[in-house]
């Protein structure tokens, strides 16, 4: 696997997760894309990137208005409202988040993980892959890196490895992230494909925003709710489990 300074690639991802700890049941997926090339990369869900096509479209006035309000209404469903870039030459991570109507973005090192790499290896969706482990907010993680492909990158915020991530999940397979395809081509990759403006804050305040947002959604359930016992109960067991536990 040979990879030149200009190459440019797509991986696409499948998530598999459980939105709630306490029913195996509750799996759910989405697919996810990693563009790379030798600058960054961008981690986006697929159904995000057709989202912001749709609105590329929009804004360079390419659609009726029929048309356009026929996308918006059709437009594709994710419960993943982040793009992840990973930005090589300043060793960071830049994070573009929605949270209802506002868009934030915080950054943080690139280096998150510190990854034990084994001797361990075996193939895995038809890679030679080795083994590595690690810990990272709140969750044990196992993942498979093929050391031939030398992209030290993969899904969500995993990096670091001397290797492209093959597959990656935590040790309750709560959240498992699996290489589907993997492929070389011409892809741009811009950090506000959209120009959206974003709101600078910290980490640390975006997370407030969101436990903010979490108590104001649950008394709300809660007065819709107050004549159907359990019901804002079960609404909230059925998302008390994101990725980042800490």
């Amino acid at each position: 696997f040979e990879l030149n300074a200009q190459d440019s690639f797509k991986a696409t991802y499948k998530l598999t997760y459980q939105p709630d700890s306490t029913n195996k049941k509750s799996k759910e997926s989405e697919l996810f894309l990693l563009y790379m090339n030798k600058e960054m990369s961008q981690f986006i869900s697929y159904n995000n990137a057709l989202r912001d096509s749709i609105r590329l479209e929009i804004q360079a006035g390419n659609m009726t208005t029929e048309e356009i309000v026929q996308q918006t209404m059709a437009r594709p469903r994710t419960s993943f409202k982040l793009k992840i870039n990973k930005l090589y030459g300043q060793a960071e991570i830049e994070v573009l988040q929605e949270l209802m109507t506002n868009k934030y973005t915080y950054h943080q090192p690139l280096n998150l993980m510190d990854w034990k790499i084994t001797s361990e290896s075996k193939q895995v969706e038809g890679y030679s892959c080795q083994k590595a482990s690690t810990h990272y907010r709140g969750r044990n993680y196992i993942a498979w890196f093929d050391p031939e492909i030398p992209i030290s990158d993969g899904p969500y915020q995993f990096n670091g490895l001397p290797g492209l991530i093959i597959s990656v999940y935590d040790t309750r397979e709560h959240y498992r992230f699996d290489l589907v395809r993997l492929e070389k081509g011409a892809y741009r990759i811009k950090r506000n494909l959209l120009n959206d403006d974003y709101q600078t804050v910290t980490q640390a305040e975006y997370k407030q925003m969101v436990e903010n947002y979490k108590v104001n959604a649950e008394s709300m359930a809660k007065r819709m709710f107050s004549n159907m016992e359990g019901s804002a109960k079960r609404r909230k067991s059925s998302v008390n489990n994101p990725i980042e536990l800490e």
